[in-house]
């Protein structure tokens, strides 16, 4: 057989098998073995009676998970340790990626999408029978973990922007659906005389109240219960993180026409997401992103600068500009329309 058959035939088998590396790291992250690692090589043996695992399975998937330069295992298979790669799957890393891996998503529901092709209906409503959303509500422990993923995907994509921007120096600034408030800190932290507003759902401004206080921004900031598709507080400056991409074009529109009715018209509202291209094929991560959100919500894409800009202008901005942040991040800025 020519080399180059044989060459793809390879790189096609690699794919197949960093799936199952995939769904390992998955594993281990959520019985927090790499936490349990962090300090230095471990007795494979100890680790599966503290964690309650099978020894000899959990010796193989670490050997897997050698294999890709995560750990470090001993020729005897005795002991194993984390590298520096594997580190950063640990909770008190200042990068960890723990959440990201050990929330529900993704490795749970990605065989459904063999459904998904068939009627467009995300995989989480094959796998699940409910909605991604009606799931987290019912499983609270896996809601918090979901929204300890989304902040760090936060400190990764969203706060390299803050910089890029100019903030309101006495003004406010109002983050709907922040989360615990990690990108609101870093702004209140960016412009030190304005002040904050955090909308997010109830179960979410507990721990935000208690993040916010740790990053010394509370006495600037409130936090209020609210809902996307109900008018926010009146602020200066409204932020979207990460929020737009989770939800079809309807709703996008209502949740923009939401915060137009919110604001004034003096109001900057600034998006965070990524844009795809709309003249060449996505990147790999970008395509990445984009099956995401077909598997995990109904009808959500990731989207071109002219779909942004019908769906701006159907709930009543104008698009202003698009400052590039790092690979997989943008923010789209805009303004109110004018009134007819």
């Amino acid at each position: 057989m020519a080399a180059e058959p044989l060459r793809d035939v390879g790189a096609l088998l690699d794919v197949y098998r960093q799936g199952l590396v995939f769904h390992s790291l998955c594993a281990v992250t959520r019985l927090s073995i790499p936490d349990r690692m962090a300090d230095g090589r471990r007795d494979i043996a100890d680790l599966a009676e503290e964690t309650g695992t099978d020894e000899e399975a959990l010796r193989r998937v670490l050997v897997l998970l050698a294999g890709s330069g995560i750990v470090d295992v001993d020729a005897d298979r005795v002991g194993a340790a984390l590298t520096e790669q594997g580190k950063v799957l640990c909770r008190r890393h200042p990068m960890s990626l723990w959440a990201t891996f050990a929330t529900f998503g993704i490795p749970d529901v990605g065989n459904a999408l063999t459904e998904t092709l068939k009627d467009g209906a995300p995989a989480t409503q094959h796998a699940l029978g409910i909605d991604f959303w009606e799931h987290l509500a019912k499983h609270p422990d896996q809601q918090l973990v979901f929204g300890e993923a989304m902040a760090e995907q936060a400190r990764l994509l969203t706060l390299p922007c803050v910089p890029l921007l100019d903030w309101p120096a006495d003004g406010t600034v109002a983050d709907i659906a922040g989360g615990i408030g990690v990108l609101l800190a870093d702004i209140l932290d960016e412009a030190p005389d304005a002040r904050g507003i955090l909308v997010d759902q109830p179960e979410v401004l507990g721990r935000a109240r208690a993040y916010l206080s740790e990053q010394g921004v509370d006495d600037r900031c409130t936090v209020r219960t609210g809902d996307l598709f109900v008018p926010p507080p009146r602020a200066d400056v409204y932020v979207l993180s990460r929020v737009l991409h989770d939800w079809d074009d309807d709703s996008v529109a209502a949740i923009l026409d939401a915060v137009r009715r919110g604001g004034d018209d003096t109001a900057v509202l600034r998006i965070f997401e990524d844009v795809l291209p709309d003249d060449a094929v996505p990147s790999a991560l970008q395509g990445w992103a984009d099956v995401a959100m077909l598997a995990l919500y109904h009808r959500a894409k990731e989207r071109t600068l002219p779909e942004f800009r019908r769906l701006l202008e159907r709930g009543g901005w104008r698009l202003e500009r698009v400052v590039q942040g790092p690979p997989g991040m943008c923010v789209i800025e805009a303004r109110p329309l004018a009134a007819p």
